[in-house]
């Protein structure tokens, strides 16, 4: 019995220590790296947290049949990975779940039309600027001309992306009643059913509504911001200087070559096919 039980038990503890120098050699994504502070540069997938409903920003596209995230800030992302020489990975969610998962490690970066806000800052930390957009007020066709300035949505049902930069705009316009959902297409849908009388978007976004669903005008309302608010930055979480400082290397490198604004141009001509 004990001639067969001793190599029974080495045969155990040799499989058990291969088990365990595998689990170690290969680590487990996200958490492993973002514990350390480290960059995803060192692990074969950086997964991106993004809510593709914003287009042009991210939205979802057929292409050769299949649905695909398209978008400029994905280029962006693309062009980050590739600098990392990392494969990109892309997790679509709710808007208002998106620093959450970047705090929980469920994704290494955060890219989706995003503000910088004190706020935002306390949990994340945001590369710089890459991208100023205006804000605009989306509206029913014939309903546009009734509003010349912000103040006149007092009283109005106004619809706004939930946890957004225009949430926290409309919540300072006195009398003004909010809807805030989680889904762009969601608050369109509440805008053509006549349930809200108006939406807070950004421009750009507005401006492809306009062009792609009828009925649909932007309001020649200015919404006034100061010079350094309303601009997209990127988030990481909070402590990681390293992912930070790399992929504003990449960002700068995009801007003085010009490429951030061919990824819009491509982006719009992407809407329009």
């Amino acid at each position: 019995m004990k001639k067969v039980l001793l190599p029974m038990m080495l045969l155990l503890v040799v499989v058990f220590m291969s088990a365990c120098g595998q689990e170690k050699t290969t680590g487990t994504g996200s958490d492993s790296n973002s514990s350390s502070g480290s960059s995803p540069a060192e692990k074969e997938v950086i997964v991106l947290g993004t809510s593709a409903d914003y287009a042009p920003y991210e939205f979802h596209k057929k292409i050769d049949g299949k649905d695909t995230i398209v978008g400029f800030d994905i280029e962006i992302a693309k062009a980050i990975a590739a600098d990392l020489g990392a494969e990109l990975k892309i997790e679509d969610m709710d808007f208002d779940g998106l620093l959450m998962a970047l705090g929980t490690d469920k994704v290494d970066f955060v890219i989706s039309g995003l503000t910088p806000t004190e706020e935002r800052e306390k949990n994340v930390d945001f590369t710089d600027i890459y991208y100023y957009a205006e804000q605009a007020v989306l509206v029913r066709d014939g309903e546009g001309t009734a509003l010349k300035s912000v103040n006149d949505l007092s009283g109005k049902q106004v619809g706004v992306q939930k946890s957004s930069i225009q949430e926290g705009i409309a919540q300072e316009i006195e009398g003004a009643k909010l809807t805030s959902l989680a889904k762009i297409p969601e608050l369109i849908l509440e805008l053509q059913t006549g349930r809200v009388d108006a939406l807070i978007l950004e421009k750009p976004v507005a401006e492809q509504y306009v062009k792609n669903q009828e009925g649909l005008v932007v309001a020649g309302v200015e919404i006034e911001q100061a010079e350094d608010e309303g601009g997209s930055a990127i988030a990481v979480k909070k402590g990681n200087q390293k992912l930070l400082d790399q992929i504003n290397t990449t960002l700068e490198k995009l801007k003085t070559n010009g490429d951030i604004e061919r990824f819009v141009v491509e982006a719009n001509e992407m809407l329009g096919e």
